[in-house]
């Protein structure tokens, strides 16, 4: 839960929305922080795909 409250502290700061209100801050942390992370992931995963794809297109 930290890596999403982290997460989300870069996404309020960087972006400058306004912040939750105390009780909605765990569903905030938990909605943007997941969101993001997939993304991360995502994003992360295309790469390892594409440089995976051209290594092996290379070696033929």
């Amino acid at each position: 839960m930290k890596l999403f409250a982290w997460l989300t502290e870069t996404f309020i700061a960087t972006f400058g929305i306004t912040r939750p209100r105390p009780e909605q801050e765990k569903t905030a942390q938990l909605i943007i922080g997941g969101f993001l992370l997939a993304f991360i992931l995502l994003a992360g995963g295309v790469i390892v795909f594409l440089l995976i794809a051209i290594h092996l297109g290379h070696a033929h």
